[in-house]
């Protein structure tokens, strides 16, 4: 009787895995997929800020997700990106024009983190600009100990940006490898309270340079019924390649301060 019960608890707790689609972390993803027929709208709302002179980056993602079943799920985005910042030239703040790309997503997971010993996923999504085609592919990791949950993320990115420079089409490309960690502890059955380190790099085959820098910070997540909520900050804490002689981080490539805020609602 006793193992019926704690059989049935497991497959419980992964069919609840497969149904609830609560994200814990902002930057590291988690094996868990929609179970099939549902649907979910997530906003990603994200402020990058700080270089040697005034930068701001505000990124927006708006999100259709649907599990299609047997542990897949499907998604399209609408992205946007919009940066400020002080013109050397002209001792102006300047503001670039609004860019705009679309992204498909796709996911599948192999097995459960509470049914199985680990939890892992694969995961791929393309992104389409007018001057820019993005690849991005993540093996995703992890396991739920008690009240904390712990997520790994190895991903690779191929960027390809076609440029025009004295009237001749011109196309860079970049590779980006991250390595993303996660931790997290449920302090109610509505609240988790994590942090995150973030390890990024780019290297770039026109200038033959690679930028890294590694970041960490706090993350805490809310959810109730059909609806959560999740607000992170992940400032730069050391610079590792190319890096501001003054301040020791990497402020060519990325910002010093990293905010981001998800929500999201599911239905069916």
């Amino acid at each position: 009787m006793k193992n019926i019960i704690f059989y049935t608890s497991i497959l419980f707790l992964a069919s609840m895995s497969l149904f609830a689609q609560d994200r814990v972390f902002n930057y590291t993803y988690q094996s868990n997929v929609l179970n099939k027929g549902v649907k979910e709208i997530e906003v990603w709302n994200s402020v990058n800020t700080g270089k040697k002179e005034y930068f701001r980056e505000i990124e927006t993602r708006v999100e259709y997700e649907v599990g299609l079943g047997s542990n897949l799920q499907m998604s399209f985005y609408l992205n946007s990106k919009q940066k400020a910042f002080y013109d050397d030239i002209t001792s102006e703040i300047v503001m670039d024009p609004t860019e705009i790309s679309v992204s498909n997503e796709w996911k599948y997971k192999f097995s459960d983190p509470v049914a199985n010993k680990i939890g892992f996923a694969g995961y791929a999504e393309i992104t389409v600009a007018t001057d820019e085609l993005e690849l991005e592919l993540k093996a995703i990791f992890d396991k739920k100990i008690g009240n904390t949950l712990h997520a790994l993320n190895l991903v690779v990115e191929h960027e390809s940006e076609t440029t025009t420079v004295s009237g001749k089409v011109k196309t860079n490309q970049a590779i980006k490898y991250d390595v993303n960690y996660g931790a997290s502890y449920t302090l109610s059955n509505k609240w988790n309270l994590g942090a995150e380190l973030l390890y990024r790099n780019i290297y770039a085959n026109e200038n033959k340079t690679i930028q890294s820098a590694l970041f960490a910070g706090p993350c805490i997540e809310y959810h109730v019924d059909n609806f959560w909520i999740n607000f992170s900050y992940n400032p730069q804490i050391a610079g590792l390649k190319n890096l501001d002689e003054l301040k020791g981080l990497n402020v060519d490539e990325f910002t010093k301060n990293n905010f981001r805020v998800l929500f999201s609602y599911w239905f069916k």
